[in-house]
């Protein structure tokens, strides 16, 4: 179940091992497997020797599902009918099987037993404004604080010591977070006390990188080991490559933005890909660092066909993890067209450049396609040329240079597009024709930039961010796969204190290859760490600091669709309250299901 998410996959699993565990090895003969809804799941298997399994599937809302197995066999044993009446005796058993309870991957946890047997203070405290809204568990090994503001949990509420928990609490419907009382597939949550939380010891980052200095003006940063105090604070942008990032003095983001995430040039409306959006990703915080494109006529070598033609561009760039490089490419860019009328008309594309990228695709729609509606094919690559820096950011984008540190490059586009050129759905990511990657999708709410492509299959969906998947030889494929190319983990040493005010945001995705732990502290961490927003982070995957506490001072801190989590020894949240998801597809490998009787 944990592996497929099919109750059909769990279910067949459960009579095959168990037939083999009691040596029958012949098919039985079932009732039907299926799933689950708002009434339970019920399968019966009858072996060749009369043996019957009986298996009820439950859905349990944020406490998982849970399998009930019932077994019972007719014994032909002599001596067994003394203890009946003659007949051979019948033995069964039952067992329950609970999977992916989200008590142990919680959304917001605090390990700390504070206010509870006998000892003062809290280990969840909420003195804020507003609500703080959480899809999925609160768990706390102490008591939790609600001294101003109000917290809505859809999913359940563990205080080890409270029930029900004082202050402005309300439990609402998982998974969708609406209000009670609650239609299937939402299910109610509950407070629940008694309970404690294992600290689930994930162990620290093992490739660590070499010792790198202080960021400069380059734009893209590199993994390693920080020895020295990074303080960003100048309304400047930093790309970080993918890899491990050890702060041993700690880091201090109070006026720049920071992500990994890798996007095109004139990022579109996501209703309409001819117009470019309002909120561009790469001018969170204030920052201008998005980069835009043009094109225009000019004459060339070459008789084009005549007509509309339509282009987009993404950004490409590779990201190194165990000696393998892996490519990656952003969603398209706008669509943008131009009309050839006349002989020898060619075409220059210009471009701004965006960070992180390495170098751009150029995506063309023919006369023949049906213009920004596609489809496009891949024309040419154009690699960029020099650094990206942070030197002079006002001028910024422009296609034309005009002093915008971050570069810009062009190309003319006259064989390229010539005979025979043709979009081609068949052809493999990267080759001519090739078709490009799937688009953004709207923003999670107003005010904030596009979302990237959801999760697909094989090469569809997103190619350049969290929802993209590869293989070890840096094959694309459905996920979970074992590579989340440019994943960053942040790893702080004991004495290394992260702290993100509300003038700077800081947007990071982990990945499988780091088992979704965005931001590591050791045991021995027990630093007070500040996690701030101005307008658009996000830590995508596992805060992890069990023996440190966190503060979250904005709404804005997490603004993605889905987190793996937040566990420390102490959570404080002040200010006007944010909003956390949890999502599975950004968490650690969950434990393992458990036999609960």
């Amino acid at each position: 179940m944990q592996q497929t998410s099919s109750y059909v996959a769990a279910e067949q699993a459960a009579t095959t091992i168990f037939g083999t565990n009691l040596r029958l090895y012949s098919s039985p003969s079932c009732s039907g497997y299926g799933t689950p809804g708002a009434s339970p799941w019920t399968v019966t298997c009858t072996f060749s020797d009369g043996t019957v399994l009986t298996d009820v599937t439950r859905v349990m809302g944020p406490q998982g599902s849970r399998f009930q197995l019932t077994a019972t066999r007719t014994l032909q044993l002599q001596f067994g009918r003394v203890l009946t009446n003659g007949a051979n005796p019948t033995l069964g058993a039952t067992a329950h099987g609970d999977v992916n309870n989200l008590l142990y991957t919680p959304t917001v946890a605090a390990l700390d037993g504070a206010g509870c047997g006998g000892t003062g203070g809290n280990s969840i405290s909420i003195n804020g404004s507003g609500t703080l809204n959480v899809i999925g568990d609160v768990v706390s090994n102490g008591a939790i604080s609600v001294a101003a503001g109000s917290l809505r949990v859809g999913g359940d509420i563990y205080s080890r010591c409270q029930s029900p928990v004082s202050g402005s609490v309300t439990n609402s419907c998982y998974p969708s977070g609406a209000s009670a009382p609650c239609s299937y597939p939402d299910l109610a949550g509950a407070t629940r006390a008694g309970n404690h939380l294992a600290d689930p010891h994930y162990p620290a980052p093992s490739v660590l990188g070499g010792s790198q200095g202080l960021p400069s003006s380059n734009v893209i940063v590199q993994p390693g080991i920080y020895s020295a105090l990074p303080v960003l604070n100048g309304a400047h942008c930093w790309f970080l490559a993918g890899g491990v990032y050890t702060f041993q003095a700690g880091a201090i983001n109070t006026g720049d933005f920071v992500s990994n995430e890798l996007k095109p040039p004139d990022e579109p409306d996501a209703s309409n890909n001819q117009v470019r959006a309002t909120n561009q990703f790469w001018r969170s915080s204030g920052v201008q660092c998005d980069g835009a494109f043009q094109v225009n006529k000019q004459t060339g070598p070459r008789d084009l066909p005549f007509g509309q033609w339509s282009f987009v561009i993404t950004s490409v760039r590779t990201d190194t993890y165990n000696g393998v490089s892996y490519t990656r490419e952003s969603a398209p860019s706008m669509c943008r067209s131009l009309n050839l009328n006349n002989h020898f008309d060619d075409v220059q594309i210009l471009i701004s450049n965006p960070p992180g990228a390495t170098s751009f695709n150029v995506y063309a729609a023919p006369p023949s396609s049906n213009g920004c509606n596609g489809p496009f094919g891949l024309a040419t690559n154009i690699p960029v040329v020099g650094s990206m820096t942070n030197a002079n950011l006002s001028p910024c984008p422009n296609v034309n240079g005009n002093g915008c540190s971050l570069g810009n490059e062009s190309v003319m586009l006259s064989s390229q597009l010539d005979s025979p050129f043709a979009p081609n759905g068949a052809a493999a990511p990267g080759t001519t024709g090739a078709y490009p990657p799937d688009a953004e999708t709207a923003p999670l709410t107003a005010g904030l930039p596009n979302q990237n492509p959801a999760r697909g299959v094989g090469a569809t969906g997103d190619r350049a961010n969290e929802n993209n998947c590869k293989s070890v030889a840096n094959a694309y494929m459905t996920c979970p796969g074992p590579i989340t190319p440019g994943a960053v983990e942040l790893n702080f040493p004991a004495g290394g204190c992260l702290t993100t005010g509300n003038g700077g945001d800081t947007y990071l995705f982990s990945g499988y290859q780091y088992n979704w732990v965005s931001l590591y502290e050791p045991a021995s961490n027990s630093c007070n760490n500040t996690l701030g927003a101005m307008s658009n982070s996000a830590f995508i995957g596992l805060i992890y600091c069990p023996s440190a506490s966190v503060s979250i001072t904005s709404p804005y801190t997490f603004e993605a669709a889905g987190t793996g989590g937040l566990i420390a020894d102490r959570v404080n949240f002040t200010g006007s309250l944010p909003s956390i998801a949890f999502s599975s597809s950004y968490a650690p490998v969950p434990p393992a299901s458990r036999i609960t009787s």
